[in-house]
């Protein structure tokens, strides 16, 4: 068993970098062209248009993510020194 936390930076800067990709790449996609569905051009529409909002959603989820995977990173590091120093007894 492990007592102890241990945080790999490279491995969660990674993490957010993929997040922020993959946020960015569903952000590009916009909104979808009209599609000539006949009788159901409506509600396809509709369909479309709930799915490019859904879409965009989940893009700034991914971008909300990132950062907070991105600000955990830089706190664990910042704690890790703050712990060193008071082990080494450094001021």
């Amino acid at each position: 068993m492990i007592d102890q936390l241990q945080v790999d930076p490279a491995l969660l800067e990674s993490i957010a970098d993929r997040l922020r990709r993959a946020g960015a790449a569903l952000g590009g996609i916009g909104e979808p062209p009209p599609l000539d569905a006949g009788e159901a051009a409506a509600a396809t529409a509709e369909l479309l248009a709930t799915i490019a909002a859904s879409t965009a959603n989940l893009a700034g989820g991914l971008q909300t993510a990132a950062g907070r995977v991105a600000d955990a990173g830089l706190l664990y590091q910042a704690e890790d020194r703050a712990a060193a120093l008071k082990i080494s007894g450094a001021p």
